[in-house]
């Protein structure tokens, strides 16, 4: 759990695919937010009630099955929106009366405290990151000394190739980042450490990016994920 002056987070691992579900909130307010709610959330609804904390919505990287299984159990303790990019959530088509679409920029607010979402399409058509207190919450978009796949329904590895050039010249060095997937020797990274050792950030080339992702990566690297250079 890392507290601040400004937000708290706190993560747990879930679930059979190694997936990190982030519960989030303000200090000051209690008024939290649980991201990509999956598998089984006992943990997680014991640490809400534990520390009083008021959850106000769920916030949705991506709407891939391993990330979204439990939606209908919160909905049934808690009646909060759902926030969701608003090409995911037509890549989703899922009718929720209480679904809200992002732009490919949006603040959502803890009080008076806020996170952004920014739009990072690849992994599916609306993957989307959530960031606050220089901290990247980055979904199955990047993973520490990975990335996520890009030939599962909805995959783009162009489109992939771009959203990591936008948070690599977009975040400070120093950001934290936080994946949807504990796949790597290490659960956290800094973007300074994914820029220098994680081989999807080492392509300046569309085309030789897209090799990578879609053929040779899979072929010469195991999990757990650790750093490579490729040059």
């Amino acid at each position: 759990m890392q507290d601040n002056s400004n937000l708290s987070v706190k993560t747990f691992d879930v679930g059979p695919m190694q997936n990190i579900v982030y519960l989030i909130w303000n200090n000051k307010t209690k008024e939290g937010a649980i991201v990509d709610p999956a598998w089984d959330l006992d943990a997680v609804l014991t640490f809400i009630k534990n520390n009083h904390i008021k959850l106000t919505s769920i916030l949705l990287t991506h709407s891939h099955h391993d990330h979204v299984n439990s939606i209908d159990k919160l909905l049934e303790i808690y009646d909060v929106p759902i926030f969701i990019n608003k090409l995911e959530a037509e890549f989703w088509n899922k009718t929720y009366d209480n679904l809200i679409s992002l732009d490919s920029q949006a603040e959502i607010f803890l009080g008076e405290k806020h996170l952004q979402s920014i739009h990072t399409p690849g992994h599916t058509p609306g993957s989307c990151c959530y960031t606050f207190d220089d901290k990247l919450i980055a979904g199955d978009t990047l993973f520490v000394f990975g990335c996520g796949r890009c030939d599962l329904h909805g995959g783009n590895p162009e489109q992939m190739f771009n959203s990591l050039k936008i948070l690599k010249s977009n975040f400070h060095k120093d950001t934290i980042i936080m994946p949807g997937h504990n796949y790597s020797v290490t659960r956290q990274s800094t973007l300074e450490k994914e820029i220098s050792g994680n081989p999807f950030f080492s392509f300046d080339n569309l085309k030789d990016f897209v090799r990578y992702r879609m053929v040779d990566h899979d072929r010469s690297r195991d999990e757990p994920y650790g750093p490579i250079n490729l040059f």
